[in-house]
């Protein structure tokens, strides 16, 4: 039953409308009105925890990103290229393999840049399927550029969509959290296997003095995954794999999954760990999560133990900047329903991008 009826207006929000119930919402009833709220009247519907459960409407803020969505891809489009290229010279040019006979630079920079866009695209387009099922507004995806190899960098810091609404229901924040990294893990394991499969093998005494030369460098860490798919290959004792470029995507495609599936903030394994937990118990867990990461550094030491020390300094950042707020949870805050699918799906993806000493 229906009670009282509120409304009052925000400066910053607009009119905010307060509905009191006699009991609240179950996850069924609540994502059908959800969904229909925001499709007929651009309104988030927002089911509020409280003495007596009140369903609160609150006007949806819907923007113009097409420019900006633009020209981020195409700055990205030119800084994954010049690392394509950068990376596709380094490789023939060490390899001693003359560009027109086997594949031109430019030419393998245009592949490598298609293949590393439709990754992460794949990444943005299984969160965009999901929250469009579940009703959920999104603007973007917002592809961000970086510095290209030559400065130092990948090309790329990744994508990102926007959810200008909360998602209804526990189930459906894990459902879009963890849509993402099952379409990027799949097309990196795709990527992957026909990277290595081209991939010469070299004697470890060429490898050396590659190394040295700096034609090449040495990967001192590996997503599990990753190494376990180079037993595609016989590699015969004393010697070695050079990484083709597109196998390069591949590694960089997993550890860009193992990142976003740490369970800090909003990123997405945060979605899905905190669809399982109150806000109290996650924000205990997100600070829990960057000490394991820098002990894990400490721990191991070496290339991978830097990469974990700087990985707990960047989340710990991260955290301050972006995380400052507690993550909202659902729309619904007396959800209730769980998939223990869900989270054995994302416990198989977070152990199997997880970095590796090699």
């Amino acid at each position: 039953m229906v009670g009282e009826v509120h409304t009052f207006h925000n400066e910053r929000i607009g009119f905010i409308t307060d509905i009191f119930l006699d009991k609240p919402l179950g996850d069924d009833d609540f994502s059908e009105l959800y969904k229909y709220m925001v499709n007929k009247y651009n309104l988030l519907l927002i089911q509020v925890r409280s003495e007596q459960p009140v369903i609160r409407l609150l006007p949806v803020r819907r923007g113009n990103p097409r420019i900006k969505q633009i020209v981020l891809f195409v700055l990205t489009l030119i800084t994954i290229y010049l690392t394509g290229y950068g990376l596709s010279q380094s490789f023939y040019s060490s390899m001693g393999l003359p560009y027109d006979q086997i594949l031109h630079p430019l030419i393998m920079g245009s592949i490598y840049t298609i293949l590393f866009i439709a990754a992460l695209g794949l990444h943005e387009y299984g969160h965009m399927k999901a929250a469009r099922r579940f009703g959920v507004v999104i603007e973007g995806p917002y592809f961000i550029p970086a510095p290209p190899i030559q400065l130092g960098f990948i090309g790329t810091l990744g994508a990102v969509i926007s959810m200008k609404t909360l998602p209804p229901t526990r189930r459906s924040l894990a459902r879009i959290g963890l849509s993402g990294p099952i379409n990027g893990f799949i097309a990196a394991l795709l990527i992957s296997i026909v990277g290595i499969l081209v991939s010469p093998i070299i004697t470890i005494e060429k490898a050396s003095a590659m190394i040295e030369s700096g034609e090449a460098g040495e990967l001192g860490f590996m997503p599990l995954v990753f190494s376990l798919l180079m037993y595609l290959r016989n590699i015969p004792p004393g010697y070695t794999i050079l990484l083709h470029p597109i196998a390069f995507i591949g590694f960089i495609i997993f550890i860009v999954t193992f990142l976003n599936l740490i369970p800090i903030g909003q990123l997405d394994g945060g979605h899905v760990v905190r669809s399982y937990l109150s806000v109290k118990t996650y924000e205990i867990l997100n600070y829990a999560v960057i000490i394991i990461l820098a002990l894990t550094g400490l721990f191991l030491r070496g290339d991978i133990g830097l990469y974990y020390i700087l990985l707990s300094i960047i989340m710990l950042v991260f955290k301050i900047i972006f995380g400052r707020y507690p993550h909202p949870g659902p729309a619904n805050q007396y959800s209730i329903e769980h998939s223990p699918i869900y989270m054995a799906i994302y416990i198989l993806l977070l152990v199997s991008t997880t970095p590796i000493p090699v």
